[in-house]
């Protein structure tokens, strides 16, 4: 927009200052979440194992994994696709319709996951 020689529309304009607020929360929340997992993962471990004696080996009391899975809608190939789901409204009252399309593309993103993938391997 700061090419254009004209002024946008305001609701472009809102548009785009509440989705790049948004959006650098959400990264800054996920980038918060990664610095302080080994710190919460610490503190756990700490809390379940008898002091001076924390074991991660399989089966001691600090056994345990913790996985951050983000899921983004720009992780979808196709330029519509990926489009539609950004310009969804944040909101709980949806058609039955765009529910059900959230639902296949949660789906979708989480079996494309490397990370959830990782969880559920690590599961079995």
């Amino acid at each position: 927009m700061d090419r254009q020689e004209w002024m946008p529309p305001f609701a472009a304009m809102l548009d785009s200052f509440s989705s790049v607020s948004l959006s650098r929360y959400s990264v800054e929340t996920v980038a918060l979440v990664r610095e302080m997992l080994p710190r919460w993962a610490d503190e756990v471990r700490r809390g379940r194992c008898p002091e001076g004696k924390i074991s991660t080996e399989p089966g001691s009391c600090g056994d345990m994994q913790f996985y951050v899975v983000e899921l983004k809608f720009d992780a979808l190939k196709d330029e519509a696709e990926r489009s539609y789901f950004k310009r969804l409204p944040t909101s709980f009252s949806l058609k039955p319709d765009d529910v059900d399309k959230l639902r296949e593309v949660a789906q979708r993103l989480l079996a494309e996951s490397g990370d959830f993938q990782r969880l559920l391997r690590d599961l079995q």
